[in-house]
């Protein structure tokens, strides 16, 4: 698989050799760590690709997001498939914060996974209260869909819910030239 253009990052599919490279604490072939690089839950995505499986089997990803400029990782992100929906997740190592690579490398996921013709919809998920990561995904095109309890870090926890769905030129509902539609929010 090529890698994703998404501006000024390239997504980067993480193989089981980079995923165990960044678990022994060094930089994988090609690419450099950027400060900060990897945080806890960069590492817990390297012990699931090292581990049992290699990419997500029916997914998308993880992908590292690598900074063009100076091919150092600043973050991951990836879909997992059910059925017609994919659901997103991503990260970025806290001093890249603010600097627009995780919307970047959401749209480029977004218009990736939207070309697949078997996904009707994309969907991500955040703590109500942070911000950052919903202004990410609005920015990207998503939008508020709804809210739920879940449970984080093994706490109940307030989550919402964005998604954006497919062209409905492909599901035949007979609509010309909609382009990708959002949901209704709350």
């Amino acid at each position: 698989m090529t890698d994703i253009d998404a501006g000024r990052l390239w997504l980067r599919l993480i193989g089981r050799e980079a995923a165990r490279a960044v678990l022994d604490g060094r930089p994988p072939d090609g690419v450099t760590l950027a400060p900060g690089y990897p945080s806890q839950f960069s590492l817990e995505v390297m012990e699931m690709v090292a581990g049992a499986r290699s990419g997500a089997p029916g997914g998308y990803g993880p992908y590292f997001m690598v900074r063009k400029v100076d091919d150092a990782v600043v973050g991951e992100i990836g879909a997992d498939l059910d059925g017609a929906t994919a659901q997103v997740g991503y990260t970025v190592v806290e001093p890249s914060w603010g600097q627009g690579y995780a919307t970047e490398a959401l749209r480029a996921l977004l218009a990736h996974l939207l070309a697949d013709p078997r996904i009707d919809r994309v969907v991500a998920e955040t703590l109500v209260e942070h911000a950052a990561s919903r202004r990410v995904m609005e920015k990207a095109g998503m939008r508020l869909h709804g809210r739920r309890v879940g449970e984080v870090d093994g706490e109940q926890a307030e989550l919402v819910v964005y998604q954006v769905l497919a062209d409905p030129l492909r599901s035949g509902d007979g609509r010309v030239g909609a382009g990708p539609q959002p949901a209704g929010g709350l």
